[in-house]
C-alpha cells in the first residue's frame, strides 16, 4: 500500500508539473482570481498573454476572432468561451478628466449598463513586454449568462478572456482610456489592410503600449478599427501631462477632438456632431460635468469623485472608477454606492 501511495504521489507531482509547464502564467492568473466584495472580482496576470502574437496574426476584426484566440492561447483549447460581446442595450457612460490641486490630472468614469446588474472584475496586468495597468470588465459580456460566477478553476480560466475586453483602465505611465457609446448603432469597419482591432482590443493595446495621448493616437492610426457589440463607440483618452481627447469614427474615418469630457453623443466635427439616440440624457450629463469643470479649474480627488457621482445612476451605473495619478491608484464604487470604496493599486 505504501508503495502504491508513493507512486500515486509521484504521478500527481508529475501532472502538477505538466500543468504548470503548459499553462504557466495562465494558471497563476487563474489561481489569483478572488472575490473582493459582493459583485466584484479581481485577478492579476503577470507574463505573456499573447497580445503580440495576436497582432502578428493580423489582430481581430470581431469578438469571435478574439474568442478563438483566447481559446487557443490562454487555455490551450481546453476552454471555449462563447463570446466577448454582450446583449444590445442602451448605454449611459460618462468620463471627466481634470487638473487636480496636487498638480496631477484626475479622472472619473461611470460605466452604465441598463437591464442587468451583473458582476465586474478588476484586472491587474503586468505583461512580459509593455506597461503594467489596471482595468475593468463587465462579466456578463463574456456571454455565459447574467448569473455566471467564476467559481471553479475552469470558470477562472474562462474569466481570463476579460484581459481582451477591458472597458476602461489606466497604465503605469498615467495613460487613461475608456470606451463609451458614441450615439448610434452605425458600426465602424475599416478595411485598409492594416492589422485589425475591435474596440476593446484597441484599449488593451493602448494600455500596454502607449505612454501618452500622442502615442495612443499613433497606435490607433496604425490599425483598422472594428466596432464591438453592434454600436458606434468613442474613446476618452488622457495622459499624465493633462492632454485629453475623444476619438471617434465616422464613415470609417478616425476623428479626434480635444475634450476633457465625454458622454454619449458625437463631439468631433463631422456630419454626426451633436447627434445621438440618447441625446437628451447625454447632454444633461455633459452639462453637469461641464459645470463642475468650469467652476473648479482644479479639483481635489474628492471633488473628482463628487463630479462623476453627480451623473451616476443608482439604476444603471454598474461601477464608477476614479484614477489618482498621484498615488497611481484606482478607487472603485459599485452601483452608485459612494460610501463603500475599494482602492486598488496600479503597480501591484
Amino acid at each position: 500500500m505504501k508503495k502504491i501511495l508513493i507512486i500515486i504521489a509521484l504521478i500527481l507531482i508529475a501532472l502538477a508539473s505538466v500543468v504548470c509547464l503548459i499553462f504557466g502564467d495562465q494558471y497563476k492568473a487563474a489561481t489569483s482570481v478572488h472575490l473582493v466584495t459582493d459583485g466584484m472580482y479581481e485577478y492579476t496576470f503577470e507574463g505573456d498573454y499573447g497580445l503580440d502574437d495576436l497582432m502578428a496574426e493580423g489582430g481581430a476584426a470581431s469578438p469571435d476572432d478574439l474568442v478563438r484566440f483566447v481559446t487557443k492561447f490562454l487555455t490551450h483549447g481546453l476552454v471555449n468561451p462563447e463570446s466577448l460581446k454582450g446583449t444590445e442595450r442602451d448605454f449611459g457612460c460618462s468620463s471627466i478628466c481634470t487638473p487636480c490641486t496636487d498638480g496631477t490630472f484626475g479622472v472619473g468614469r461611470n460605466f452604465d449598463w441598463p437591464g442587468t446588474n451583473g458582476d465586474m472584475v478588476i484586472i491587474h496586468s503586468h505583461p512580459k513586454t509593455g506597461y503594467s495597468s489596471i482595468s475593468s470588465f463587465y462579466i456578463p459580456f463574456l456571454g455565459f449568462g447574467d448569473d455566471w460566477k467564476p467559481a471553479g478553476m475552469q470558470d477562472k480560466f474562462m474569466l481570463l478572456a476579460s484581459l481582451f475586453g477591458s472597458l476602461d483602465g489606466m497604465n503605469e505611465k498615467g495613460l487613461y482610456v475608456a470606451d463609451l457609446v458614441a450615439g448610434d448603432k452605425e458600426e465602424t469597419h475599416q478595411d485598409t489592410g492594416k492589422p485589425n482591432v475591435t474596440t476593446t482590443l484597441a484599449i488593451r493595446l493602448l494600455l500596454n503600449k502607449a505612454a501618452s495621448v500622442e502615442e495612443a493616437l499613433q497606435l490607433l492610426n496604425s490599425y483598422d478599427q472594428h466596432s464591438d457589440a453592434g454600436f458606434a463607440h468613442h474613446l476618452a483618452i488622457s495622459d499624465a501631462d493633462g492632454r485629453s481627447v475623444v476619438v471617434e469614427w465616422v464613415d470609417n474615418k478616425m476623428l479626434v477632438i480635444e475634450s476633457a469630457l465625454c458622454t454619449n453623443h458625437y463631439l468631433a466635427l463631422s456630419r454626426k456632431q451633436g447627434s445621438s439616440l440618447y441625446y437628451d440624457d447625454s447632454q444633461r450629463r455633459l452639462d453637469l460635468l461641464q459645470s463642475w469643470h468650469d467652476s473648479l479649474p482644479s479639483m481635489t480627488m474628492e471633488q473628482v469623485t463628487q463630479s462623476i457621482s453627480s451623473v451616476a445612476s443608482q439604476e444603471f451605473t454598474r461601477w464608477t472608477v476614479v484614477f489618482d495619478r498621484q498615488t497611481m491608484s484606482a478607487t472603485y464604487y459599485q452601483n452608485a454606492d459612494f460610501s463603500h470604496p475599494y482602492v486598488a493599486n496600479i503597480n501591484k
